[in-house]
């Protein structure tokens, strides 16, 4: 019998704690939403590729962007632009930018081998390497899971959605709602 309570107990814990840690979140989203992207001046772009979609000018004045932070020093975060690749056409027929913001504790070595090595695909944008790691620290929320390390925005980096679009096609969705409603504004 106290074996019983005890399992009860300890489920109603990890029960209240997850409930708890999805408010936190919840409670992140809708602080976010609406707020500014902070885009810190100190990054650099690194094109290694040539076939790009457009150009900076482009992509700075584009209705609605959206921006994902990499770990470049993590070989399958690395590999995750694959994925962004598989949904570019999507978000390209709204001229929808992805700018990648790579962050790296080892001063870009591996991102550069796995593109110079051709491990990563062709990609039809730039990647911005963030030397300073000023794009979580000055976007907080991001710290709060990687899911919310990707956000769609308006032309003004306003934030309209937080969310990967790369793992989860219900998110492509709403970035994809998000966007066609807007337009049709």
């Amino acid at each position: 019998m106290i074996s019983i309570f005890m399992v009860i107990s300890i489920l109603s814990c990890k029960n209240g704690e997850i409930k708890e840690k999805e408010a936190h979140l919840k409670s992140v989203v809708e602080n976010c939403l609406g707020k500014k992207l902070i885009i810190p001046d100190s990054l650099i772009t690194y094109a290694p590729f040539s076939d790009y979609l457009g150009d900076s000018i482009q992509w700075s004045n584009a209705k609605f962007k959206i921006y994902s932070h990499i770990n470049a020093s993590c070989p399958t975060c690395v590999q995750e632009i694959g994925l962004w690749n598989n949904i570019i056409t999507d978000f390209e027929k709204f001229k929808v930018p992805i700018i990648l913001i790579c962050e790296s504790t080892d001063n870009f070595e591996l991102f550069k081998y796995i593109i110079e090595t051709g491990e990563i695909e062709s990609f039809f944008y730039p990647f911005f390497f963030d030397l300073k790691h000023d794009f979580v620290t000055q976007n907080k929320f991001m710290k709060e899971s990687p899911q919310f390390e990707t956000v769609l925005t308006d032309r003004e980096n306003n934030i309209l959605v937080l969310g990967n679009p790369i793992h989860s096609k219900g998110m492509k969705e709403i970035y994809l709602n998000e966007i066609q409603k807007r337009l049709e504004q």
